[in-house]
């Protein structure tokens, strides 16, 4: 089964920046690496809706230094430089995943499963569902 997208959680706080500010870097702890620019990276909202709420074609994705990422995006992440510096403490390196073209579901889709803290890629089977459910 081929891996087509990536979910992480984000607070929904957090996913209404990507909504109504059109931010479009996310920055996590976990890296999940097998995916690439092209793929999809689905917003999964953990708080309030519990479900993936919309997506975006990744543009990029990997780990950076964490001493860069302020500087290098800026305005475009979706966590304030100071919500960033406390969820990067001692941390050297975070993956940063830059996406564009975000879509908002016209209706949440409930996973099978939540989403852990890591995160999880999304097979085949699952973007289908996925795809069948969004409208």
């Amino acid at each position: 089964m081929k891996i087509v997208a990536v979910s992480h959680p984000i607070p929904t706080e957090y996913a209404e920046r990507i909504y109504d500010d059109g931010k479009t870097v996310f920055v996590g702890k976990s890296y999940l690496g097998k995916v690439s620019s092209g793929d999809k990276f689905i917003i999964y909202e953990s708080h309030g809706a519990k479900a993936y709420t919309g997506w975006a074609d990744i543009v990029s994705i990997g780990k950076q230094k964490t001493s860069t990422i302020t500087r290098k995006y800026g305005n475009k992440l979706m966590i304030t430089k100071e919500e960033f510096q406390e969820y990067a403490k001692s941390r050297p390196e975070m993956n940063v995943i830059e996406f564009e073209n975000f879509q908002k579901f016209n209706k949440p889709v409930v996973p099978k499963r939540f989403v852990a803290v890591s995160g999880k890629y999304i097979y085949e089977d699952e973007f289908r569902t996925i795809v069948n459910n969004m409208d």
